[in-house]
């Protein structure tokens, strides 16, 4: 029976996409503080400039908004991605008990042990079932993700036109402000699209 071997090699394949799921993740999470902070300081600059930049305030009270959503989305993928990883360990672990029942199936001929073998394969056909579901879930994740960020770009690109109210000084932080939000936002789009690309291979 070839099961366990196959199993092995998609474990080892499951573990090294979650390797890059974790790493992506995590530079989204900074990126997601990163613009938070960017926000608050351009909420006070916006709002220390008067209703000339009140345009810019509200761009950036959503760049805040868009953060927390994302950070908060981010969660729900550590979440799933968590699940990935239990069922990917529990099949991992049952693939040496059926390399053992193979065995003992092989050498024996006992209709028990083969028996308890093919309903071990079974237990394990539905796991690898979980598994694929639970990478469906995480696809489906980074889908509404990846259309966070291009809210993001939108959003920065808003940033860079309101900031071209006010005074020349504050035309200047205010463009450098919004300069970074379009940074960022391109870095999150960057990321969620390398991590689609690796979930689809």
């Amino acid at each position: 029976m070839s099961t366990p071997a196959l199993q092995v090699s998609s474990d080892r394949f499951d573990f090294e996409r979650l390797s890059s799921l974790n790493e992506g993740a995590k530079e989204l999470i900074a990126r997601s503080f990163r613009v938070n902070l960017l926000a608050l300081d351009a909420m006070v600059q916006s709002k220390r400039g008067g209703s000339g930049l009140r345009g810019f305030d509200e761009v950036s009270s959503q760049m805040r908004s868009w953060s927390r959503d994302l950070h908060r989305e981010l969660e729900e993928l550590s979440r799933l991605s968590r699940q990935v990883v239990d069922h990917a360990s529990q099949a991992t672990k049952e693939t040496h008990v059926l390399r053992l029942l193979e065995r003992a199936a092989a050498s024996s001929n006992n209709p028990s042990a083969c028996g308890a073998l093919e309903a071990r394969n079974q237990t394990q056909l539905a796991r690898v079932g979980e598994i694929k579901r639970s990478w469906r879930r995480v696809g489906d994740a980074l889908s509404s993700l990846d259309q966070l960020g291009m809210m993001a770009v939108v959003l920065s690109r808003s940033a860079m036109i309101e900031a071209s109210s006010g005074t020349p000084e504050q035309r200047a932080q205010l463009n450098d402000v919004s300069e970074q939000f379009y940074r960022n936002s391109e870095a999150v789009v960057s990321v969620l699209k390398a991590l689609l690309k690796a979930m689809q291979s």
